[in-house]
């Protein structure tokens, strides 16, 4: 009587060995049926003499080919290519270029419209790159601070003002008898089943 209680008590477990049990059993006797059955198969014997003779080809036809294969295929592994020692070595070929000569200019004088130009063209070039890094350092400013409100904007407390709204919204509400009746109507509604309430 103990046994079957604590048999009932340790159901999982009983449950579990007696499992175990059964695949130790079944694989003994899968190897046991296995043995029998690997023992090699005696060539058949037909009682039809044509049908054994057809059988019989088709096994040396599939052996032909077997062996046809095999030697189509050598089983020694492909040896690299030796390089051959009197090989000529490569031949390489130099190109010389020559640079064409520039045509020659004749020296810029200071006093001349040329140089005056030239010197204006700088001076302007040069002021144009200054207002284009002013130009960049600005925007880049701008960026910054625009970056900066968006930030301020999205980290700052609106829910302290949004509370405060609604808090009136809903008290005004409130002060119609229909919007007092609505509101106990949701609450019915919406709100926790009766059994749960405090």
């Amino acid at each position: 009587m103990k046994w079957i209680q604590w048999a009932l008590d340790n159901a999982w477990t009983v449950i579990i060995v007696a499992t175990v049990l059964a695949q130790l059993w079944q694989s003994v006797t899968r190897k046991k049926s296995g043995a029998d059955e690997a023992a090699p198969p005696e060539e058949q014997t037909f009682d039809d003499p044509e049908l054994a003779e057809r059988t019989r080809k088709i096994r040396e036809e599939i052996q032909r080919k077997i062996a046809e294969r095999a030697r189509q295929y050598p089983t020694e592994q492909p040896q690299a290519p030796q390089p051959e020692a009197d090989a000529p070595p490569p031949i390489i070929r130099e190109v010389v270029i020559t640079p064409q000569p520039q045509p020659a200019r004749g020296p810029v004088l200071s006093g001349s419209p040329r140089a005056t130009e030239a010197e204006r063209h700088a001076a302007i070039l040069e002021e144009q790159a200054a207002l284009a890094e002013k130009l960049r350092e600005l925007e880049a400013k701008k960026a910054a601070a625009a970056r900066r409100a968006e930030f301020e904007a999205a980290t700052a407390d609106h829910t302290a003002q949004a509370r405060v709204r609604s808090r009136a919204t809903v008290l005004d509400d409130l002060r119609s008898p229909e919007a007092l009746r609505r509101a106990f109507i949701l609450r019915e509604v919406l709100g926790p089943p009766v059994a749960l309430r405090r």
